[in-house]
């Protein structure tokens, strides 16, 4: 039996552990936007594909997260048994984590930083938060040359928004800072060929 409708119906997390049970492909249509064709089998989720293009798991997440605030996005599952068994993360522990992220993301929107936006290393001591602990030991290394969200994303394969989130908690926790790039001596050198061109007494 198929499913359809749109996400102002039913929330995608809802949707997905909804479908926990169910076997098939999911089609995920937001307007203006590639489908997303998602395979679904004993509970857990599959391959997803944008385009006909395979996407990594962190893009993945990045997509839903994306989904989740697109509510006129159409959905429509239908059952197939012939999907190959799945070996992705299991529904209802994603739906639950986009549920998490999403509230949290969504509560500091306005101070995320942008994704182009560059941070270095500050203090390489162990991040005192434990869920950030293993992103900041990964990331550490690049972040001693200077990285933005958008590089970190596809560095450590994470979604972007969490990428944004964790630079805004590395920097409240002082382990990070923006990058400053080094200043030209602009000003110096128009002034001294200034003095060079001006009148002689």
């Amino acid at each position: 039996m198929g499913i359809w409708g749109e996400l102002r119906e039913i929330w995608l997390p809802d949707l997905l552990a909804l479908l926990a049970e169910r076997q098939g492909v999911l089609v995920l249509k937001a307007p203006k936007r590639p489908a997303l064709v998602v395979e679904i089998s004993g509970g857990r989720l599959g391959t997803v594909r944008e385009a006909k293009r395979p996407l990594p798991r962190h893009r993945i997440e990045e997509r839903f997260l994306a989904l989740m605030e697109i509510p006129e996005t159409a959905f429509n599952f239908r059952a197939d048994d012939r999907v190959p068994p799945a070996r992705g993360p299991e529904l209802r522990a994603l739906a639950e984590r986009l549920r998490t992220l999403y509230a949290e993301i969504r509560s500091v929107r306005n101070r995320l930083p942008s994704p182009g936006a560059r941070f270095v290393l500050k203090d390489p001591r162990a991040c005192a938060d434990p869920r950030w602990a293993p992103v900041f030991e990964k990331a550490k290394r690049h972040l001693r040359q200077g990285a933005s969200a958008l590089e970190l994303a596809e560095l450590l394969r994470i979604p972007l928004p969490l990428a944004q989130y964790f630079l805004l908690q590395a920097s409240r926790a002082r382990r990070v800072g923006p990058e400053r790039l080094p200043e030209r001596p602009t000003r110096r050198i128009a002034n001294r060929l200034l003095g060079r061109l001006a009148p002689m007494p």
